[in-house]
């Protein structure tokens, strides 16, 4: 259990959060800003102290233990990095701080993160793209067996952003490596983890696998018909449903087995349909419901 108290102000920023990962898994804590969830994160990776409670890494005490954890992890949080230093140096700097002498090591993690022909450009001369990439090789240059990645792929381009999450999930099929996340990207969510947390307030409110947290949802297909004139009729068909604008949404446990008959329903109630989709529920349906 954990708790994180900021005494200069009557507010508690975690309220006994009890969680447990296991070896090789991605794990996503998701929530909206100020839930708590860097406040976690900084917890985890020995950066604060929590006000009370237990913290083990790798079956040691982080708390106790501190130094010997902080061997075996590393995050990537961010992109700040020494501005003038160039990108070799940069690498170079972090593994030594590692006690990692062997300049191959640098080598290897340039090339992983297909940043060779960039090695001699300074840090404030590379794209967005590109000092995350930077960042997330400093967070692997020392082998480590759990990274906390803090936001890996925000403000980045589309293109940019899936490369990225390659690289990750190629590192971590590779190296069995732990990974805690945190992402506002409900895609990258489903993409990437094996299990989600959801945090409220500095509360897990909801916690497992997507397909698990998607039953939070009140069903799991949405109906969607578009219409003329949605006050023309009366619905009188037996199920949710919303109006939005000129589209009619219905929630269906099943929209294969309910489409025709709530189609037919609204042209019996006068209804002109100009069109129907459908869509299942998403991780973002479940983010929505949860933070209300």
């Amino acid at each position: 259990m954990v708790y994180r108290n900021f005494m200069e102000e009557p507010f508690t920023a975690l309220k006994g959060i009890s969680l447990e990962i296991a070896e090789g898994e991605v794990y996503c804590i998701l929530g909206p800003n100020g839930a708590g969830k860097t406040t976690l994160i900084s917890i985890l990776s020995t950066i604060l102290i929590p006000t009370r409670g237990e913290v083990r890494i790798l079956g040691m005490d982080a708390l106790r233990q501190t130094k010997d954890v902080r061997r075996r992890i590393n995050i990537s949080s961010g992109t700040r990095l020494p501005w003038g230093m160039r990108v070799y140096e940069i690498l170079r700097f972090y593994a030594l701080a590692y006690g990692i002498s062997d300049k191959n090591v640098v080598d290897r993690a340039l090339a992983e993160f297909e940043l060779e022909k960039y090695r001699d450009l300074r840090f404030d001369e590379l794209s967005a793209g590109n000092r995350q990439k930077l960042n997330l090789a400093r967070a692997f240059i020392n082998d480590p067996e759990v990274v906390f990645l803090d936001e890996p792929t925000a403000n980045l381009d589309p293109d940019i952003a899936r490369k990225v999450r390659e690289m990750v999930l190629g590192i971590k099929e590779e190296r069995n490596v732990t990974l805690i996340l945190t992402t506002h990207n409900m895609g990258e969510a489903e993409m990437l983890a094996d299990r989600i947390a959801f945090i409220k307030n500095g509360e897990i409110v909801a916690e497992g696998t997507s397909d698990e947290l998607k039953r939070f949802v009140r069903s799991r297909d949405r109906i969607i018909v578009e219409v003329e004139d949605p006050e023309i009729g009366e619905i009188s068909l037996n199920r949710p449903y919303e109006i939005d604008g000129n589209r009619i949404v219905f929630y269906s446990e099943s929209a294969e087995k309910e489409l025709a008959e709530i189609v037919f329903g609204l042209k019996r109630a006068g209804f002109e349909i100009k069109s129907v989709k459908t869509e299942e529920v998403t991780l973002e349906d479940v983010f929505i419901e949860l933070a209300k």
